[in-house]
């Protein structure tokens, strides 16, 4: 499993409601209610967290409680 490999299965666990996924041309692309398309997996982070705050915020809490 590759570094890229590990980060799609933690995009899709933070965000459930999401199908998350990068194509053949190596695009990160997100489907829920909407179709979110970046260049990097900090962009769809970004993107993700605008379209879906609640599940950022959920997010954020989760590592939030790991880190204490």
């Amino acid at each position: 499993m590759t570094p890229r490999d590990v980060l799609l299965v933690i995009l899709r666990d933070l965000f459930p409601a999401w199908d998350i996924w990068i194509c053949d041309r190596g695009v990160w692309r997100a489907a829920g209610f909407m179709l979110v398309s970046a260049s990097t997996a900090e962009a769809l982070m970004e993107h993700l967290a605008g379209a879906d705050p609640d599940a950022f915020q959920a997010a954020a809490r989760a590592f939030a409680g790991r880190a204490a």
